[in-house]
């Protein structure tokens, strides 16, 4: 287990190097995951909803069963997990105590989203997300109550499909105003919105390689060179264990 994983993602996003990992769901998979050397691992949203409840990714799992998976998952690796803590469970009042839950379950830090209730996997379709100004408030808030500052706070918008994408990046910008450490700006639909990210944010953001979705693939070096901090893969396990 990691002793403090927010702590050991710091000094990881502060050498500049790219810092990236698959989207694991169970112990089995964080184990094979970090035999192969990854940096972190994420704990994919869609990939614990298939494996503890055997439903797709609609908003079905709950923050208790989210945390959990967390927990068992960070306390037989070796390197730091983020996970998916959806839009937080509710108002900003329960953004608090999510923030709160994920901290003592060790993860070294989560996102949180401005989709509404009940939410989805970023890159189906019918997604609704909540006004901008209460994203902000859902962001100052996992900011401002968590207890360990080390802990990586991550704001992801997915108003890109909803709205469009400039209002992703204005969303982006909000959340950086008020402390987010990272921007991540969901379902970007071509490369020049990929490239647009990085060049019009104000703060270092992360990149979902969902395999199959509406980002077109990209490699690790390619992420690296447009100048994202840190990507992810989160279907990757979920998929391959699937098709096997």
């Amino acid at each position: 287990m990691l002793m403090n994983a927010p702590k050991a993602l710091r000094q990881l996003l502060a050498t500049g190097e790219l810092v990236w990992g698959p989207g694991v769901y169970d112990g089995i998979s964080a184990r094979i995951a970090q035999s192969v050397g990854f940096p972190i691992l994420y704990m994919t949203g869609a990939g614990t909803s298939a494996s503890r409840i055997g439903q797709p990714d609609l908003g079905l799992t709950t923050a208790t069963e989210m945390v959990e998976n967390a927990k068992m998952i960070q306390s037989v690796i070796e390197v730091p997990l983020v996970a998916d803590a959806d839009h937080g469970y509710g108002g900003v009042i329960n953004v608090v105590r999510t923030v709160h839950e994920f901290e003592q379950a060790g993860v070294a830090g989560i996102h949180i989203e401005d989709q509404a209730f009940p939410k989805r996997c970023g890159h189906l379709q019918g997604k609704v997300v909540i006004e901008r100004g209460e994203f902000k408030k859902r962001v100052a808030a996992a900011v401002a109550e968590r207890w360990n500052k080390d802990f990586v706070v991550i704001a992801r918008t997915d108003a890109r499909a909803v709205i469009n994408f400039d209002e992703a990046i204005a969303r982006i910008e909000d959340a950086f105003e008020v402390g987010a450490d990272i921007g991540f700006l969901e379902a970007p639909q071509s490369l020049q919105e990929i490239e647009e990210i990085v060049k019009r944010a104000s703060g270092p953001m992360l990149l979902n390689m969902a395999t199959g979705g509406k980002t077109p693939s990209l490699t690790r070096d390619e992420i690296k060179q447009m100048g994202f901090k840190m990507a992810v893969w989160p279907g990757v396990c979920t998929r391959t264990a699937s098709f096997a």
